[in-house]
């Protein structure tokens, strides 16, 4: 998140290689792209392909709606392989970066040199092809989880106190599987008994209702660029875009099973991608699938038989919980005993006991110093007056 002049140096270095490099798999991305959306129109339903944005009469907001506006694809697996989609969401994330810096020279002109020295100079922002060699993007994968560290948490409080301040679950049931969603990143949470406070929250709060507010916080959290967000919808369709193609990707998983077959590499990029395992826990194959199958399970029974996800809130509290680290705490435990109002005790004295604490304490010394000095002058004065 903080730049450093080695890093400028670096993504220099590697801007023109990487801007061809970025270009170069423009065409594989846009083809998997236009296969995904030919079907979502030739066989999607009808809702999907007639109301992309919802409308509503209170001043005619503009919405995404996760039942109209996301459509898991069960043949998809037919013209597209979880591969192509795969790097057509790490493609996209990248080009998210992309436009944004790219579109700030349009907007700033000349002005924007300094701006692309701040992007240059460190890899929250710059894209994947920037860095070639293993150490270089290991470099900034851990810039990615930097930043899902640092606005993960801040997503979970502020959607925790919204759904809890507008519906508090009222039974020991859905009550403990909302405890289970905003567990910290070191203990397992049960997820069938999350999807349940997920399933009784898609009634009361659905992603219509995003906050602009709150579609900042995951966009950050997700590693999306949000400034200038625009407007709500703009953050609104990419956190769409991003997790439809995830649930499409998912459900080729699940149903044959391929997590089981991948490679350590595979199965931590397609864990990494849905904020299951960040790079710097190093966790091991079994513990990464370990969480990548409660993540199935979580998503439920409903997934597999009517492609039906999750309320997106709870899917993203759920996966970002691995990222709610306590770890950037820097204060000691022991520093909850002291008294928190030590430097207001002076305040219940009387003044006659601050008066003798002040005339007792450093004005005494100055006092003696002064008087000290006093008899030294006067002593030296008489001894030159006496006569020789």
């Amino acid at each position: 998140m903080q730049g450093s002049f080695g890093t400028l140096a670096k993504n220099l270095k590697a801007f023109a290689p990487g801007v061809v490099a970025f270009a170069s798999q423009a065409g594989p991305a846009l083809a998997t792209w236009k296969k995904y959306k030919d079907r979502q129109w030739n066989h999607g339903p009808e809702a999907l392909r007639d109301q992309h944005e919802v409308y509503e009469r209170s001043y005619l907001k503009r919405h995404h709606c996760q039942e109209k506006n996301m459509w898991v694809d069960k043949e998809l697996s037919t013209e597209v392989s979880r591969k192509d989609i795969a790097q057509l969401m790490n493609y996209k994330s990248d080009a998210w970066k992309m436009l944004h810096a790219g579109t700030s020279g349009l907007v700033f002109g000349g002005y924007a040199l300094p701006l692309y020295a701040i992007w240059l100079g460190n890899d929250t922002w710059v894209p994947s092809q920037f860095n070639t060699s293993p150490e270089e993007l290991k470099q900034w994968r851990q810039a990615q989880d930097l930043y899902r560290y640092k606005w993960a948490p801040a997503y979970l409080t502020e959607t925790r106190w919204f759904f809890d301040h507008h519906a508090t679950p009222m039974t020991a049931k859905f009550e403990r599987g909302w405890e289970e969603l905003f567990e910290k990143n070191d203990i397992r949470r049960d997820p069938a008994v999350a999807r349940d406070a997920a399933e009784m929250y898609d009634r009361f709060i659905t992603f219509r209702d995003m906050k602009r507010k709150t579609g900042r916080l995951l966009g950050r959290a997700m590693g999306i660029p949000t400034f200038p967000m625009w407007a709500k919808m703009c953050i609104g369709t990419r956190i769409k875009d991003y997790w439809e193609l995830a649930w499409n990707e998912d459900y080729m998983v699940i149903t044959g099973k391929l997590h089981e077959s991948m490679t350590e590499e595979e199965l931590q990029d397609y864990a990494w991608r849905r904020f299951l395992s960040p790079y710097d826990k190093e966790l091991t194959h079994e513990q990464i699938l370990e969480r990548v199958n409660d993540y199935h399970t979580f998503l439920g029974p409903k997934f597999v038989e009517e492609g039906k996800a999750p309320n997106i809130f709870m899917t993203t509290c759920y996966v970002m919980g691995n990222y709610n680290d306590p770890a950037y705490l820097i204060e000691d435990i022991a520093e909850l005993e002291k008294n928190d109002y030590d430097h207001l005790q002076s305040w219940g004295k009387d003044a006659f006991l601050r008066r003798l604490e002040f005339e007792n304490g450093p004005l005494r010394d100055q006092v003696e110093a002064h008087s000290q000095k006093l008899i030294e002058e006067r002593k030296a004065k008489a001894e030159a007056q006496v006569p020789q």
